[in-house]
């Protein structure tokens, strides 16, 4: 097939006519009887008419390709995105199917992977984020405790022969006041760990604060966080690389996915740690049934500053919501209970 036009060798403005030859996928150009170049590639050709060579040529055709000649000219790739240019509801919804399918593909895959990713991950980062996270948190958040000094030396205590017990080396244990999270305790990545003095006022007993440390340890042992951190992080590059980056409804469904498996996950995690807690609690030969009551007690403090029914219906019969992060007061008495 041969084709008459104009073309411009590379970087020259100089526009000289001639004819462009098509042999097996290469081109060849003439200006008359004399070969100006041959076997050069398309590079890419546009407006059915403008044809770049890899040599550095373009080369216009005096009249647009037809169907058939611009199939010849095109690469597969060119002619497989001229098929996708052209709506038709078949190809809609094999497009659909296949993303559907690469999501599923991509989040499996990443969930294989989160497991030997954060088993590489070296400790010293990982206390690094935890130091940093805390240190944001004491600058916003916390405030020094009121608790006396001889309260929290003996629950440190008590909490390091727990943490001996079972065979590891308890991370820091910090008590701070905070009128923002009130009766709480909170893990950081490979520590430290917060516990309020509202908790501590709200629990009592040491046997109780300490079934709540126990389940902390449980999320620092297991880099319950870090596992988080990861697997977020790496859902959300999935999603920005699939569905985009701009600020669509497509980008915004991604976000409430994410938040919707991460509160998912962050359950999971809540659960295991306080199977965990109870394991500990034996090992360091303490009263397991603690750790029940503390979250009893709890979820009764959590009913009475939030719902208007009464605080016994509410921790009877309150269940965890999709965006929860914790399962239910009721849930967790539930399966505790089974282990008694």
């Amino acid at each position: 097939m041969r084709l008459s036009g104009s073309f411009f060798e590379a970087l020259s403005a100089k526009q000289l006519n001639g004819e462009i030859e098509l042999f097996d996928k290469t081109v060849t150009i003439y200006v008359g009887d004399k070969i100006v170049c041959s076997g050069i590639g398309i590079k890419s050709f546009q407006d059915k008419k403008d044809i770049y060579l890899d040599n550095g040529f373009l080369f216009t055709l005096e009249y647009p390709l037809t169907k058939e000649q611009n199939k010849i000219l095109s690469s597969d790739i060119a002619r497989g995105i001229n098929w996708l240019e052209k709506f038709s509801l078949y190809k809609a919804s094999i497009l659909a199917i296949v993303l559907v399918c690469s999501l599923f593909v991509l989040r499996y895959s990443l969930t294989l992977v989160i497991p030997l990713a954060v088993h590489i991950f070296p400790v010293s980062w990982e206390q690094e984020i935890g130091k940093n996270t805390y240190n944001t948190l004491n600058q916003t958040v916390l405030e020094n405790s009121d608790l006396s000094t001889l309260k929290i030396d003996r629950l440190k205590k008590q909490a390091s022969n727990i943490a001996q017990a079972n065979g590891f080396k308890s991370p820091d244990i910090l008590f701070h006041k905070s009128d923002l999270i009130g009766a709480n305790a909170l893990a950081f990545p490979a520590g430290p760990i917060v516990i309020t003095d509202d908790l501590v006022l709200l629990l009592q007993s040491d046997d109780l604060i300490l079934s709540v440390i126990a389940h902390e340890f449980a999320h620092v042992q297991e880099r319950h966080s870090l596992q988080q951190i990861i697997e977020i992080v790496g859902i959300a590059a999935i999603a920005s690389v699939i569905l985009g980056s701009d600020d669509t409804f497509l980008e915004e469904a991604s976000v409430v996915g994410i938040n919707l498996w991460a509160s998912k996950k962050s359950r999971e995690f809540e659960k295991e740690a306080d199977l965990l807690a109870l394991k500990y609690m034996e090992t360091a030969k303490l009263n397991k049934s603690a750790f029940g009551l503390a979250i009893k007690k709890l979820t009764e403090h959590f009913c009475s500053s939030t719902v208007s029914k009464s605080v016994q219906h509410c921790a009877d019969n309150y269940k965890t919501g999709w965006l929860s992060t914790h399962p239910s007061g009721a849930e967790r008495m539930e399966y505790l209970s089974d282990l008694h």
